[in-house]
């Protein structure tokens, strides 16, 4: 793992990326070597796109290694080249689900990365659907088999298949929440803000994205999934941040509070809270609500910053071969050493989230 100097030269350039200001260049400059572990680092936690908006800001007698730069910069296409995929390939399966009467919601993805300066420097991922009816679910799954598209069912009842080489997922659950007492409670929250859903134009169709205390909220939760899973990566971080943001003046705080609160999950977010405040650069008064005055979370930050994206690369749990770095190690320790960990500041879900995941892979067996 790299050294502390390379962990704070790492998170001042991500800050600067991220917010587009000069950060403290205290911990510059960096030696060849040093540069090539920040540039690995930032590739585990996919932010080396922000990372190298950041690099701009620097002064040139701190720049990293010609070589280095060069390295870097064609990754940078490829992101942005990615991102273009990514888009026509939403603007295609819009265009196939609208013609079916079908209106699906996007969650995260493109929808979070337009909260960026710069979206297209935005590491994207898959495509998520989230269809508001299960009989839409449903018809969406059937037409995939009616016209020869392969799918098949994952963990957590959604359906996942290939469109023009990117991933893309449907679901019948906006929230990873996975205590059964809170579902009902949830779905009256989508009532409730059903008709604060952001429309925006996209390609000449009209992009459904969640009201933006539900994308606060499903983007958060989404990150306490991957903590209590496997590990999460400073790019959901980064979401976490720019969404608060981009959104502050659309949030009730004291409601999103008392919806943390009847969650469960109130206690994990003041750790969270505290991670994008005094790590990621998020201004405070971007906060829906206070921090409280004793939230230390510098061990939680700890814990992300050693187990890179989605925890394929953490290294207390080395020892083990990795299929090319995309198989997780030690599946059954890791799962109950993050509960264990998690069980103080998210008890339910702590400890509902192996079970659910455990039944559900049994379900679409």
């Amino acid at each position: 793992m790299p050294d502390n100097k390379i962990h704070r030269a790492l998170l001042s350039l991500l800050r600067s990326g991220l917010w587009g200001e000069n950060e403290n260049i205290i911990s510059f400059p960096l030696s060849g070597e040093q540069w090539v572990q920040l540039y690995n680092f930032a590739r585990q936690h996919t932010i080396e796109g922000i990372v190298f908006d950041g690099v701009q800001r620097l002064p040139f007698d701190m720049l990293p290694p010609r070589e280095l730069m060069l390295k870097w910069a064609v990754k940078i296409d490829q992101i942005e080249r990615r991102n273009m995929q990514m888009n026509v390939c939403i603007e295609e399966e819009l265009n196939f689900f609208n013609g079916q009467g079908l209106y699906p919601v996007l969650l995260k993805g493109q929808g979070v990365a337009a909260c960026y300066a710069v979206p297209e420097h935005r590491v994207c991922g898959d495509i998520d659907w989230y269809f508001e009816q299960k009989n839409q679910y449903q018809k969406a799954n059937r037409i995939l088999k009616q016209r020869g598209i392969k799918s098949s069912g994952t963990a957590g009842f959604s359906t996942e298949y290939v469109w023009r080489g990117i991933l893309t997922e449907h679901h019948t659950r906006m929230f990873d929440i996975h205590n059964p007492f809170c579902f009902t409670y949830l779905d009256r929250l989508q009532k409730q803000f059903y008709n604060e859903r952001l429309k925006s134009e996209f390609q000449g169709h009209t992009l459904l994205l969640p009201a933006p205390i539900l994308m606060v909220l499903q983007v958060n939760v989404h990150i306490l999934k991957h903590l209590l899973s496997f590990g999460v990566g400073l790019r959901q971080l980064c979401d976490s941040a720019r969404v608060y943001h981009t959104y502050q003046m659309k949030l009730d705080g004291q409601e999103l509070k008392q919806i943390y609160q009847t969650l469960g999950i109130l206690k994990w977010i003041h750790l969270l809270h505290t991670v994008l405040v005094k790590f990621m650069g998020l201004p405070s008064a971007s906060l829906p609500f206070e921090l409280p005055d004793a939230s230390d979370a510098d061990w939680m930050m700890d814990e992300i910053l050693m187990s890179g994206n989605f925890g394929f690369f953490h290294p207390r749990f080395e020892g083990q071969t990795e299929n090319a770095g995309l198989v997780r190690s030690h599946v059954t320790r890791r799962l109950w050493s993050n509960m264990r960990r998690y069980f103080k500041f998210a008890p339910m879900e702590a400890v509902s989230f192996p079970l659910v995941q455990f039944y559900s892979k049994l379900a679409v067996k």
